[in-house]
């Protein structure tokens, strides 16, 4: 898989013990509408998450965007696009927070059953929505004025854009 961006901060030291997190997630169209999980603030993301333990791509992606938007992913879809990867000093304390988030465009199928978040992203207000890209786009630019710049959301937007560069070139 390819890499498509390299979000480095550099605000660590080389020496720290290293915190290492492969997310996986879904970037599916159903007609012109981009599926994402919109959170309280108005920030959107694409479905996926963290891989558990044991669990391969496939398996994370089925996974994740069952619970973020009750829709089962069609595994013959699956096509790979890329992966980011992101490096900085971790919030809490002196570690390198290292996390490769890998990309796939999927179809979705089937009946939807309800959302599943976590208690933290109930908090966050999490919930599944459709937005055309740019709109999508839109709303991360707009964040990103309003709350500055923070890892997850400097990548949300940074990612919404490569997948519209990668659609206009398909044209």
């Amino acid at each position: 898989m390819k890499r498509l961006l390299l979000m480095d901060k550099q605000n660590y030291d080389d020496s720290w013990p290293e915190i290492l997190r492969t997310a996986v997630r879904g970037i599916i169209f159903t007609g012109d509408k981009l599926l994402v999980i919109e959170d309280k603030f108005g920030e959107v993301k694409l479905p996926g998450g963290g891989q558990e333990k044991g669990e391969d791509d496939m398996q994370t992606l089925v996974r994740e965007v069952r619970e973020e938007t009750g829709y089962p992913v069609i595994p013959e879809s699956v096509r790979p696009f890329g992966y980011i990867e992101e490096k900085r000093r971790s919030f809490d304390e002196e570690k390198i927070w290292h996390q490769i988030s890998r990309l796939y465009f999927c179809d979705i199928g089937g009946e939807r059953t309800g959302e599943s978040f976590t208690g933290n992203e109930q908090r966050l207000g999490m919930r599944f929505r459709t937005y055309t890209l740019d709109e999508a786009i839109e709303k991360n630019r707009k964040m990103l004025d309003i709350k500055g710049e923070q890892a997850w959301n400097r990548r949300e937007y940074e990612t919404l854009l490569l997948i519209k560069e990668h659609l206009e070139k398909d044209r």
